[in-house]
């Protein structure tokens, strides 16, 4: 812990890259404390090395996401240091590979709701009953859904099946704790820079696709999104809850 012991804590799942590095860093930036939670070990411990100093607080777990019980015990030992996590941001989950539903691999479609629909409601679980146990006062959640939470595309039912599913999960969140000031948003990536989309972004034919759906005509950084992220978490968005934020150059608008 840093000598501020008045600084609060998030939690950010998928913290070792892409959006989540980079919403860890805007926190960190922001003076908070940062838990990250990653299944990549090598990539989460990296990520403290780099970033931790005197200034900066931020800590790893290895955290597989979808394994209720590793989230639970992570939860757990916060409540047993009696360290209240204040925000949460959601930004573990995956795209699938491209296929017509009566192709799509069964295991595929697990893996894509494990990940994307069943590790963030394992962690809002955890993170909601430590704050009622240690009777937080207010809070925010952050899940990162994508514009497919709100639409759908040919050959990606997975995909829209577990985002379409985190909308709805997040607005049930902010209507259930409320009460307690705890606000729930969730933001619509569209095409972003990350390693996620290293594959799609080498496809010049769906680049230049998508690229001329988008009104302003390229993709977002990962510092656009946490940027994003970081004012719904904040005081600033004290009188937002319950919503969806779409960042993604207008796709949805054209």
């Amino acid at each position: 812990m840093s000598n501020n012991e008045s600084q609060q804590l998030a939690v950010v799942t998928g913290g070792a890259s892409g959006i989540g590095l980079s919403v860890a860093k805007r926190f960190i930036k922001e003076g908070y404390k940062v838990l990250i939670l990653d299944a990549n070990k090598a990539a989460g411990e990296s990520v403290v090395n780099d970033l931790k100093s005197d200034v900066y607080d931020i800590s790893f777990a290895q955290c597989d996401i979808t394994r209720h019980e590793q989230v639970e015990s992570i939860f757990k030992t916060l409540g047993d240091d009696s360290s209240a996590a204040h925000a949460l941001v959601n930004c573990a989950g995956i795209s699938p590979a491209l296929n017509a539903l009566h192709q799509y691999p069964v295991e595929e479609w697990h893996r894509a709701i494990d990940i994307n629909l069943h590790g963030t409601f394992y962690a809002c679980r955890e993170f909601l009953g430590l704050a009622t146990k240690m009777g937080l006062q207010e809070g925010a959640i952050v899940n990162v859904a994508s514009i497919m939470g709100v639409r759908a595309s040919a050959a990606q039912a997975s995909y829209a099946a577990s985002k379409h599913a985190v909308v709805g999960l997040t607005k049930s969140i902010a209507q259930d704790y409320a009460p307690m000031n705890i606000r729930a948003n969730a933001v619509g990536p569209g095409v972003i820079d990350t390693p996620m989309n290293t594959e799609l972004m080498k496809d010049e034919n769906i680049m230049q696709y998508m690229l001329q759906r988008i009104p302003l005509k390229r993709v977002a950084t990962s510092n656009e999104v946490a940027n994003l992220i970081y004012f719904l978490a904040s005081a600033e968005a004290s009188y937002i809850t319950g919503s969806y934020y779409p960042i993604d150059g207008g796709y949805l608008a054209s």
